[in-house]
């Protein structure tokens, strides 16, 4: 075969958690086109436009093809990979050495879905050097879903498979954009659901492309999810749907809980949620009915507040029903690059949720199931002292991510040393004192490892619900005569300048005797998936024998009896999450809201099909450079407004200019963007081109948890105003 002939070869997309199989075709090196892989199980053949795009990212003229190095200038010149590991070395030795291991910090965000290793090494990096400072988004994206659990206790047999379902209920979340909860071609699996006669509820202010599937919409005041929640509880149980024999069994707390959701009624609940009366009823009725349920919350309920209360009471709902996996079932999220494990049809008693990690030095903020609190990560940088963060590594785009933009930038400006992992200079890249040139995501071997730790750790929403894996090579080379690096590599060259050893961790471990990571001679990426996936259910070498991905049957695993000595509960009742149910009922919800005649809109973030994030966005992916404001049609009516116009969107922490555009399936009074837009402050920011930021308009300290910090971020009261574009 010539070398200017086309070759296919499959992979999996990484653009984000949904892993789909894909053919990617090569010719003279380049990737030249991207679809969905109809040879691969479970997935017929879906991609979606992040994935299909990815030969014009490859090949994008802003790629970034040498690290960089800020000058006093303020400019950039390009510094080869071995001067660049040499100079951070002896950075984070001198910052170590004046300072104290805690001074260094990392963040782990999206970034780190094309390279599983990066993580591993960066944990392992700081547990080396002594650092606690490992913070991720998901303690500003789903706290609740782990700290939840912790509360309420887990299942061990697991939740109930999506085909074998009779109702789904998607709060806040829209699986067609997102692909949370139903990952492999989530059109697909709603429409199979239909067909077997299941029903899919959605509880959105959006007529979403999920809720325009569904069998009920329940389009409600944004941040009235615990309202609702409590209602379907209260309807449940009222009802005489609550499985007796179930929870009688697994449960401790159901008095309490009946008692607090006892003012929850569905005239309440309709009334203060702005919902049809009759349709709140039907949903309850549906759960009452169905055999096998499952409720799934997306980042809606946690943007809103009080989202580790929405994540107890739908974990609640489903113990209510016994909406869990039992005894001889198939069992979800079996292992097959992770050692084998077990599912019995028994719970897992509560755990701690707070008040035993790392204790912050910010607002009383401390570790949870979540994680490192990222709302304290600002003022740990700012704040002088024992312990203030001097240096830090960042995966992901925080200038566009994080709340309050205006303390990012403060924060970012007041480090020792800042060094990002990106591809492009990025808005956040452009503060950097270091930008590490890296692969894209088909330049490095591909493993779907991360979807397994991820749902093993409890998020139902990433993996599959079949014994499903991929291993495979790296399909091109980087660019001729770029110098790139792969994330992982600057953890593992730095741990040799400071003399350190390294272990693999695939998130933080307390597993006896980890695999040590040979210091010596720096290992190729495929030896560290190797050591990654030690005691793998099938070995990588035999994953990587099928080029499509493969089901494997010997991986299958059922739900086993209940141990007769079991003694561990579901925590129904628990104190401070009643409490605050409590506080809920008692409060009059406009001055929740905090809505008035000045602020008369909520805003709530949204996602989009075509984009990741904060990940760059080449042109033609989209159909607007930049986010529009969507609005109900009557909204922009009374405000006479016109699709395309320029207005000023304000919230009491701050303002941005954007460009409106209808929704007629939007809710009245609701404003929705979508995340991750908004060039660097200054003068060569331009809004129709560069969209705008919401984060922005967000404030740490506007309404935030006790104990992860995370902002009010959605139900956010804004304004809206006619204004002409800059």
């Amino acid at each position: 075969m010539g070398a200017d002939q086309a070759t296919v070869r499959t992979s999996i997309c990484r653009a984000c958690n949904a892993f789909c199989p894909v053919d990617v075709t090569i010719e003279a090196g380049q990737v030249t086109k991207v679809t969905g892989n109809r040879r691969a199980p479970l997935y017929r053949g879906f991609s979606c436009p992040k994935g299909r795009i990815l030969p014009k990212l490859h090949n994008m003229p802003e790629r970034l093809l040498h690290s960089l190095k800020r000058q006093p200038d303020g400019s950039f010149k390009p510094i080869s990979s071995a001067d660049l590991t040499r100079e951070i070395g002896e950075k984070i030795a001198s910052i170590i050495e004046r300072h104290g291991p805690r001074s260094v910090a990392t963040y782990l965000s999206g970034g780190v879905i094309e390279q599983p290793a990066a993580s591993t090494l960066m944990i392992s990096f700081l547990e080396a050097i002594g650092s606690p400072m490992m913070f991720s988004a998901s303690t500003i994206d789903q706290p609740g879903m782990n700290i939840g659990y912790a509360l309420h206790g887990r299942w061990l047999g697991g939740r109930i498979k999506p085909e074998e379902l009779d109702v789904y209920v998607v709060v806040g979340g829209n699986p067609i954009n997102s692909k949370q909860f139903l990952p492999q071609n989530p059109g697909m699996q709603i429409k199979a659901m239909r067909r077997r006669g299941a029903k899919l509820i959605v509880i959105d202010p959006r007529r979403s492309e999920t809720a325009r599937l569904a069998d009920i919409h329940l389009q409600a005041i944004p941040g009235e999810d615990p309202t609702i929640l409590a209602g379907l509880a209260h309807l449940v149980i009222a009802g005489g749907g609550v499985d007796e024999a179930f929870v009688a069994q697994n449960a401790h707390g159901y008095e309490a809980l009946a008692e607090a959701v006892r003012p929850f009624t569905p005239a309440y609940v309709a009334a203060r949620a702005g919902l049809d009366e009759g349709a709140l009823r039907e949903a309850a009725q549906v759960l009452i009915e169905s055999e096998k349920g499952d409720l799934a919350l997306g980042t809606g309920p946690s943007m809103a507040t009080r989202g580790v209360l929405s994540s107890y009471l739908a974990l609640a709902i489903n113990t209510l029903r016994g909406f869990w996996a039992r005894e001889g079932s198939d069992a979800m999220h079996p292992s097959v690059l992770l050692p084998p494990r077990e599912f019995r049809a028994q719970p897992a008693s509560p755990t701690p949720a707070w008040g035993y990690g790392e204790q912050t030095r910010i607002r009383g903020l401390e570790e949870t199931p979540a994680g490192m609190p990222v709302a304290a990560l600002p003022d740990e940088i700012l704040t002088p002292g024992e312990g203030q963060v001097k240096a830090l590594f960042l995966h992901g785009g925080v200038l566009n991510s994080w709340p309050q933009q205006d303390k990012t930038i403060e924060a970012l400006r007041a480090l020792d040393l800042l060094v990002i992992h990106d591809t492009v200079l990025s808005p956040t890249a452009k503060m950097a004192d270091y930008v590490i040139a890296t692969r894209m995501q088909l330049e490095i071997p591909a493993m779907t490892l991360l979807n397994e730790m991820i749902s093993a750790g409890g998020h139902s929403g990433y993996g599959w619900s079949e014994p499903f894996a991929y291993y495979g090579p790296a399909l091109v080379d980087p660019p001729a005569g770029s110098d790139l690096l792969e994330s992982w590599q600057i953890y593992y060259r730095m741990a040799q300048r400071l003399g350190v050893d390294l272990k693999v961790v695939n998130w933080k471990s307390n597993a006896t005797n980890p695999p040590r990571i040979d210091m010596t001679r720096e290992p190729k990426t495929e030896d560290l998936y190797q050591l990654m996936c030690a005691g793998s259910a099938v070995a990588p070498g035999e994953v990587a024998r099928h080029r499509d991905g493969k089901v494997f049957e010997s991986c299958r695993r059922r739900v086993r009896a209940r141990d007769p000595g079991c003694t561990d509960f579901l925590e129904l009742g628990n104190e401070e999450m009643l409490a605050e149910l409590h506080a809920v009922a008692g409060e009059p919800p406009e001055r929740r809201r905090r809505t008035d005649s000045k602020y008369r809109f909520l805003l709530i973030p949204s996602r989009l099909q075509n984009s990741t994030n904060t990940f760059y966005k080449p042109g033609g992916l989209l159909k607007w450079s930049y986010n529009p404001a969507f609005m109900n049609p009557d909204d922009m009516r009374s405000l006479q407004l016109q699709a395309g116009d320029s207005v000023r969107i304000r919230s009491r922490h701050g303002e941005v200019t954007a460009f409106v555009e209808e929704d007629d399936g939007l809710r009245p009074g609701v404003v929705a963007m979508m995340h991750g837009f908004g060039g660097s402050p200054g003068p060569g920011y331009d809004p129709r081109r560069d969209g705008a930021n919401v984060n922005q308009l967000t404030a740490w300290e506007d309404d935030n948890d006790p104990h992860t910090g995370m902002p009010r971020m959605g139900a956010l009261p804004v304004s809206v105003e006619a204004a002409q574009a800059p």
